[in-house]
């Protein structure tokens, strides 16, 4: 029930629309030369494919303005002009365009999880916690 309520309120008639995935594939294709159908571009490794493709994809969010994704802005009584937005600008993720430097240079807070211990614990000798 919900799912149908939201597929009408995000694709007007009740229709799934296919044309965003389909133009996000064709964009990967276009940037990343070893996606392209008929290309000479080798990936030896996945991890090299793995990381192109978040690069492109950070690089699709954060720095290229999408026209789909464009704001009416009113200009008093005089009309109206369009306000550009990326990805991650309409998401409320970002407050401004990033340019290519900035996403590059920005640090990501590392998730430091210890090691997991092995075998059993040991045993205390006194109350104390020493062992």
């Amino acid at each position: 029930m919900m799912i149908k309520r939201l597929i009408v309120q995000t694709q007007g008639r009740g229709g799934i629309n296919t044309a965003y995935i389909e133009r996000f594939t064709a964009t990967f294709r276009e940037r990343l030369s070893c996606l392209a159908r008929c290309s000479r571009a080798l990936v030896r490794q996945p991890q090299t494919l793995e990381s192109g493709i978040y690069l492109l994809g950070c690089v699709y969010n954060f720095c290229t303005y999408q026209n789909s994704l464009r704001m009416r802005f009113s200009v008093g009584q005089h009309g109206y002009r369009w306000v550009q937005r990326t990805p991650a600008l309409a998401a409320g993720l970002a407050d401004h365009r990033w340019t290519i430097h900035e996403l590059s240079h920005f640090k990501v807070p590392l998730r430091f999880q210890p090691p997991k211990r092995r075998g059993r614990p040991r045993k205390l000798h006194c109350s104390c916690g020493i062992s």
